[in-house]
């Protein structure tokens, strides 16, 4: 895991785009990677523009929009100006082209934001770009105040605190490494965490055990965890019981926390119901890097 020396921010004209546009500016600027800004365009009103021999007016309203964007988005002083791609076709598959194509090492996205029971909705082109990138996504939902941002050219963050989800599982080595990267990124401190579940048994099965693992075990395998990755040499450590997602959602709450690290899982279970949920709860910019 490294930093990312170039930063990709699909955007499609939303209030959430925007606001991942403005994480995506501060983290270019942190960091020094190049910004590629990409949309992409529907096929069918690409076609029907063509055929009514408008299509060279489409792609210039198109830059001209991403150009206003840009306008309203504090930028880092650099030298580099965001690139901009415009492309057609189907929205998930042409990010991650964009991607390939701009040698990005991290795609920065927004979500739809809340939905009406208060729960992060996801739109199908965030989760399909979430499950099949090979860089980490950071997911930025529609909060306020923003994290990152840029004040007179200058990148500013307000992180507080990086949390990294640990399940104890074959993805932990590369969770711990990459929330350690960007605690030292953002000089912030780290915590390593777990929730140790809780299995759900009749009262009146003799063999009932309270978890998969006691909470010693757990933090004793944290503890391994944390000296065996150098940039997480120094975290601390929060183990408890109970719900994975609500458990992780509250040691993000109770560390201030303005990153969590999660893995997307591997296999055929990317992206798996417990990252979601994370993700969903915690409502904090989440880092999703790709399991094994």
């Amino acid at each position: 895991m490294s930093l990312p020396t170039a930063i990709l921010c699909p955007i499609d004209f939303s209030p959430a785009a925007e606001r991942a546009l403005r994480h995506a500016m501060a983290l270019s600027g942190l960091v020094a990677a190049h910004l590629t800004v990409v949309t992409v365009n529907d096929p069918l009103l690409v076609a029907a523009a063509e055929a009514s021999g408008h299509g060279d007016a489409l792609n210039d309203q198109m830059e001209q929009a991403l150009l206003e964007t840009l306008e309203r988005v504090p930028a880092p002083d650099s030298p580099l100006l965001p690139a901009l791609d415009i492309v057609t076709g189907d929205p998930a598959d042409e990010i991650l082209k964009a991607a390939e194509r701009a040698g990005a090492g991290l795609i920065v996205m927004g979500t739809r934001g809340l939905g009406a029971a208060g729960r992060l909705m996801f739109g199908s082109t965030a989760e399909r770009v979430i499950r099949d990138a090979h860089v980490p996504v950071l997911v930025v939902p529609d909060l306020a105040p923003d994290r990152l941002a840029v004040e007179h050219g200058t990148a500013m963050q307000s992180i507080g605190h990086v949390v990294a989800s640990v399940g104890l599982d074959a993805t932990d080595t590369l969770v711990a490494a990459a929330a350690g990267e960007w605690a030292a990124t953002f000089g912030t401190p780290l915590t390593l965490a777990h929730v140790c579940p809780d299995i759900p048994t009749p009262a009146w099965w003799p063999f009932a055990r309270p978890g998969v693992e006691s909470v010693d075990e757990a933090r004793v395998r944290l503890q391994s965890l944390a000296r065996s990755v150098p940039t997480a040499g120094t975290a601390l450590l929060d183990v408890r019981r109970g719900s994975v997602s609500e458990g992780m959602a509250a040691i993000v709450r109770d560390r201030d926390a303005g990153l969590l690290v999660v893995s997307r899982g591997s296999g055929a279970h990317r992206l798996g119901a417990t990252a979601y949920r994370l993700m969903a709860n915690a409502d904090v910019p989440t880092l999703v890097v790709a399991g094994a």
